[in-house]
């Protein structure tokens, strides 16, 4: 799978080229086949998506990393005349960025603050005017390349692994689908095709460190049902690593409260 990035999105009011035609345009066999300027008519992401054919690869060569950032979310609000209940699922999938933490030495907890402060402290450290160890030059270059990728983080790709021992699963993308798809179906509705997009994803994980919370509340009349999970996806083929959040929130009310609203209308009506 090669790297996917965001780059301007394709106006799909256009008529897309077929699939010969691209191939057409390929370079003679023998030359290196173009992996870079391709841009997936559907999401608008450069490269090779894991739904396309897999490309054909160079003993020992392994793919680049893919990274997606994508988000789906669907709401159904509760009413504002009588209150009866609501729905929220959401599904997120991140890249995790586990080489450009280890680059700069940092856990993924790390904030904002913190990880600027590392840079300046490992770029100065490795600056190949003042390191003259063998490989000072590649290891600066891979500290700027991780700091760019990390700048803006500020603890939101914190995965709390080691929290929760007593929470922890590990299963394949596959199995991972069928243990929490239910909880993003209705988000996954919005978007058939960004939803498919992040499964595929997803499905070519080889493994999945898995965390399942649920949390009931009791407010007054007011009872509120929250399951989300967290999952670190790994594919150990090319090195690609997502964040996957999924969250579900059910909130219903007791038959008292839609009684007693349903008594205030009718006085009002009266």
């Amino acid at each position: 799978m090669f790297c996917c990035r965001r780059r301007n999105q394709v106006d799909l009011t256009q008529p897309l080229a077929p699939a010969h035609a691209a191939e057409a345009a390929a370079p003679a066999t023998g030359a290196p086949r173009p992996t870079e300027g391709r841009l997936c008519p559907i999401t608008g992401l450069e490269g090779i998506c894991p739904m396309a054919r897999k490309p054909v690869l160079g003993e020992g060569e392994k793919p680049p990393e893919l990274k997606v950032l994508m988000f789906i979310m669907w709401e159904e609000a509760e009413s504002k005349v009588i209150p009866t209940s609501s729905h929220l699922t959401h599904v997120g999938v991140y890249p995790h960025h586990s080489s450009d933490w280890e680059a700069l030495e940092l856990p993924d907890t790390a904030s904002k603050a913190e990880i600027k402060a590392q840079y300046r402290k490992l770029s100065i450290r490795y600056h190949p005017d003042k390191c003259k160890e063998e490989g000072a030059a590649k290891r600066f270059g891979r500290i700027a390349a991780a700091y760019d990728a990390l700048k803006d983080t500020d603890g939101q790709l914190a995965f709390p692994w080691d929290e929760h021992p007593e929470r922890q699963q590990l299963m394949a993308g596959s199995d991972l689908i069928k243990t929490l798809g239910f909880l993003g179906a209705e988000a996954a509705q919005t978007d058939p095709i960004k939803a498919q997009f992040m499964q595929q994803v997803v499905k070519e994980a080889t493994e999945c460190r898995v965390l399942l919370f649920e949390k009931e509340t009791q407010e007054a009349e007011r009872h509120m049902q929250e399951t989300w999970a967290d999952a670190l996806c790994v594919d150990e083929r090319s090195g690609a690593n997502h964040l996957v959040k999924v969250y579900r929130r059910i909130v219903t009310f007791a038959e008292s409260a839609l009684s007693a609203a349903k008594a205030d209308m009718e006085e009002v009506d009266d």
